[in-house]
């Protein structure tokens, strides 16, 4: 499957329907996503600091800004190009551009676009430090976004995190701003943790009402959506003990027909993007909604085999429930699994250099595996980051 210019990490590392074929050659975002930014803050009051954040999603192989709307639409459904899905869809600072007020004390609120509750969560409690390629939980953003991966990033929302001693907490609601209809493309999400010394525990939820899951459209130029609301739980734990590191967590995500779907069936564009067709009945069966449901788990061990070089291997499990849509699967069945076995070795020179080899295997079976032409698909990289 050829590598996507548009798309964030430009790799293909799950099993898809576009998987037909291998390809070779330079990836953007193995570990961390290619990014630059801008932020800044001023002491405004004893212990207040007015702060803010604007920060872009690049595509280093070709310089463009990620556009993973665009990607879809380039590439039609019968296309060989890693095209997917994404919340970072050609703005200009898609990562996160907020503004707010900073406390000691009192914790931080900002208002704009914010990165979501339990993607903040993923990347520090797995054992492959959020890899965008070889991390399953956050290659596929549909985790991290509480069940459509375009809520990985919030629009028009409004955020507070805080802590008291060992203890954090976190509120997030996204103002929908459609005219007459106060509840559609809202969201809501809540986290509180605990962390001290070696341990370390978080628990989230996410909701979010007429979100878009966005697919390649019939025709170049187009893209196709299902709109859904989406309900997800989240707990996950981390324990060091010396050089070890045990890290795991499981999420719970249940999708249903959108709360608006007039509203819903009257858009005609995404991110920018034509819209050929809006689903608003994705889970109904003979009349009746249905609810489709995802348990993910994952588990994973990292070793600093010296005070350079990091060692992990990761878990990660996918089982969807049979919310009978009619899926061409065994027994014309949808539920099924999704299975992925993940390494990382890490050398880092210092804080700002690091060298990796990684990969990454995904097999899939049942539901999870209607419509592609192989069950297993493979990735391997080789990559080097620089962060400042």
């Amino acid at each position: 499957m050829g590598f996507d210019p548009y798309t964030y990490q430009e790799v293909g590392s799950t099993v898809n329907a576009h998987a037909t074929k291998g390809a070779t050659g330079i990836y953007n975002s193995g570990i961390s996503g290619s990014r630059w930014g801008l932020k800044g803050g001023t002491r405004i009051a004893d212990g207040y600091q007015a702060m803010f954040l604007l920060e872009s999603a690049i595509d280093l192989p070709d310089g463009a800004i990620a556009n993973g709307a665009q990607g879809l639409a380039l590439t039609k459904s019968t296309g060989s190009n890693n095209s997917a899905d994404s919340a970072l869809n050609g703005q200009l600072f898609s990562r996160g551009a907020y503004f707010g007020v900073m406390s000691d004390k009192y914790g931080t609120l900002t208002i704009g676009r914010h990165q979501s509750l339990m993607l903040d969560i993923l990347v520090p409690y797995d054992t492959m430090q959020g890899a965008n390629v070889f991390c399953a939980i956050v290659n596929s953003g549909s985790y991290g976004g509480g069940g459509a991966t375009g809520n990985t990033r919030i629009d028009n929302s409004i955020r507070y995190k805080g802590h008291y001693g060992s203890f954090n907490f976190s509120l997030l609601h996204g103002f929908g701003g459609v005219s007459g209809i106060s509840s559609a493309k809202s969201a809501d999400q809540a986290n509180v943790g605990y962390e001290s010394g070696p341990f370390g525990v978080q628990l989230a939820y996410e909701g979010y009402k007429d979100a878009l899951s966005l697919t390649n459209g019939a025709t170049i130029g187009t893209i196709a959506a299902t709109a859904l609301d989406t309900k997800a739980y989240m707990l996950a734990a981390k324990y060091q003990m010396g050089a070890l590191a045990i890290k795991g967590g499981t999420e719970r995500e249940e999708l249903t027909n959108p709360s608006n779907p007039s509203y819903d069936a009257t858009l005609t564009s995404a991110n920018g993007q034509v819209l050929s067709s809006v689903n608003v009945t994705a889970y109904t069966k003979n009349g009746k909604a249905m609810q489709k449901n995802l348990n993910v788990y994952w588990l994973g061990l990292a070793y600093d085999m010296t005070a350079h070089l990091n060692a992990a291997v990761s878990y990660y499990l996918v089982n969807q429930n049979n919310f009978a849509n009619g899926l061409a699967a065994p027994g014309n069945a949808s539920s099924g699994k999704s299975k992925f076995y993940s390494t990382l070795l890490d050398y880092r020179f210092n804080k700002a250099f690091d060298l990796y080899l990684a990969s990454m295997t995904n097999v899939v079976s049942g539901g999870l595996a209607s419509g592609f032409v192989f069950d297993t698909n493979t990735v391997y990289g080789l990559g080097a980051r620089y962060s400042f």
